[in-house]
């Protein structure tokens, strides 16, 4: 299976650690090409916000089986450039606030929905921890991610978003 992970040389890296063992051909998109920890991967130097260059590269790369994406609100169309070059899976990482009850609501799915056929949602909380709370810790976020990869989950929080009052 060819999976492009979008954040693999950062929190990511655990997953694109164990799609390698399980015998994927993975690709890593990087904004630091130095960090990636792991050879077997091919590597897509470039920074995504730069819309044109990504949508050049991944011309050239994909397509792809699945993809992990994980961008940050600075490159709001990245995303959707991502998308076009997905054939099956997309699981998209969204921080906690896309949890936030009183946030209103997106035009995200609708716009993935019209775009891609398979986009899913992966959701990143944090962890409670008696009276205080935590960050999720870069194996947390992996093994979540892994966990909504084997199971084909649509939607998933990793970690816990409720009581939103509780966020670190």
């Amino acid at each position: 299976m060819r999976t492009l992970v979008v954040g693999g040389t950062g929190m990511l890296a655990g997953v694109v650690r164990a799609l390698l063992e399980e015998g994927d051909e993975v690709t890593v998109l990087a904004r630091r090409p130095e960090r990636l920890q792991d050879t077997r991967a091919h590597l897509l130097p470039l920074d995504y916000r730069d819309t044109e260059a990504l949508e050049r590269a991944l011309a050239q790369a994909g397509p792809f089986d699945r993809a992990v994406v994980w961008i940050h609100g600075t490159a709001p169309e990245a995303p959707f450039v991502v998308a076009r070059h997905v054939r099956g899976p997309y699981w998209h990482l969204l921080g906690s606030a896309a949890a936030n009850p009183a946030r209103m609501g997106s035009r995200r799915r609708e716009r993935f929905a019209a775009l891609h056929h398979d986009y899913r949602e992966l959701i990143l909380g944090f962890v409670l921890a008696g009276e205080s709370s935590r960050w999720l810790t870069h194996e947390e976020i992996s093994g979540g991610v892994l966990h909504a990869l084997r199971h084909h989950l649509n939607r998933q929080v990793i970690g816990v978003v409720d009581p939103w009052e509780r966020r670190p």
